[in-house]
């Protein structure tokens, strides 16, 4: 039997006014159970204004998790940056990886710099989740 592609999508959106890293953290354990159990992997960051957030499995599993989260009133002006078949999975190891990191910190926290350096994250996903990084601060993942 042929091995089965992984979808990878990446998006971005806006965080309701207020929205805390208590509630990011809650958000994060949801995720981490609901993704656990249908096989998806990825990463999540929020900023205290925005998330960026990868999702990947098998495609209609990607496609209905990303259909439950354009429904959360949490946030809007849900954006895909990318959307794309991969040979395997980038974040294999968590079910949800996340981090909030404020923008007034500007720091990038090391375990997230060493989740992105991983050399299963290609290169594209790597400079996406940079690029977010950098509304804060300018500092380079290795």
């Amino acid at each position: 039997m042929p091995r089965q592609s992984i979808t990878s999508l990446i998006y971005v959106s806006t965080a309701r006014p207020g929205l805390d890293q208590d509630e990011f953290l809650s958000i994060l354990g949801v995720a981490e159970r609901n993704n656990q159990r249908v096989g998806i992997t990825g990463l999540i960051l929020y900023n205290g204004f925005n998330f960026i957030q990868c999702l990947e499995g098998d495609r209609a599993s990607v496609n209905d998790r990303l259909y439950h989260i354009g429904l959360d009133d949490r946030h809007n002006g849900l954006t895909i940056l990318s959307h794309d078949d991969m040979p395997s999975r980038q974040f294999a190891q968590w079910s949800m990886a996340g981090q909030y990191l404020p923008i007034q910190q500007g720091l990038l926290q090391a375990d997230v710099a060493k989740i992105l350096s991983d050399d299963a994250v290609i290169e594209a996903t790597r400079r996406l989740f940079e690029s977010f990084l950098s509304l804060g601060a300018k500092q380079s993942i290795p």
